[in-house]
């Protein structure tokens, strides 16, 4: 079995948001909660991030400042007991690395940016968006169940692919795609789920 898992708004505060509190910047405070079409959102962002004129520099290391939620590394290492995890996510590795650290080392698949010669963020190599079904599609086919969990409409694709999608503190319009999928407020209530979900499995306890 494998767990399919968001990383922000999951695991993690969003960083975007940050960013646009310690700047100053309303436009980076946006995420995919606020705009579902990602390209439209990352370029509102990096049109904001060259108005103001901040490096990928400067804003990797205020990034760097944020820490996964509490229990989050307690909840992967309970859940790695009777599965394989895999953080798959619309972020940026530039951002989320130190993150995936803390949390103790998991493989991450998120998109990559690009800069010009001064550092300036000029575009962005989307290597998850449009990619998580089938990437869950091929874990099945392989022989694995899935269960996946997400919060926002950006994770419509990997819930819809998971054999068990769980709602992690959900967007009103995820619910509404995904009404019978089981919604979680917290990682305690989400780590019994999982327990549910790996009982009915046959996965000893």
């Amino acid at each position: 079995m494998i767990a399919a898992l968001d990383l922000e708004g999951v695991l993690a505060p969003e960083i975007w948001p940050h960013l646009g509190d310690h700047f100053g910047v309303a436009e980076l405070r946006l995420t995919t909660r606020d705009i579902g079409e990602f390209e439209e959102l990352m370029r509102r962002r990096v049109e904001a991030l060259n108005r103001a004129g901040l490096t990928l520099a400067a804003i990797r290391s205020v990034a760097h400042e944020v820490r996964p939620y509490l229990g989050a590394q307690e909840f992967l290492d309970r859940i790695r007991r009777h599965c394989q995890v895999m953080i798959i996510s619309d972020t940026f590795h530039e951002f989320a690395e130190p993150i995936m650290e803390r949390l103790g080392g998991y493989n991450l698949f998120a998109n990559q940016f690009e800069t010009d010669s001064s550092g300036r963020i000029v575009g962005w190599k989307l290597r998850i968006r449009g990619q998580k079904a089938r990437v869950l599609q091929g874990m099945r086919s392989a022989g694995f169940k899935v269960i996946g969990m997400g919060d926002s409409l950006n994770d419509l694709t990997l819930l819809q692919s998971a054999d068990y999608p769980i709602l992690f503190r959900p967007v009103p319009a995820l619910r509404e795609h995904l009404p019978q999928a089981p919604v979680v407020q917290g990682l305690d209530e989400a780590l019994n789920r999982f327990m549910e979900i790996f009982r009915s499995n046959g996965s000893s306890l």
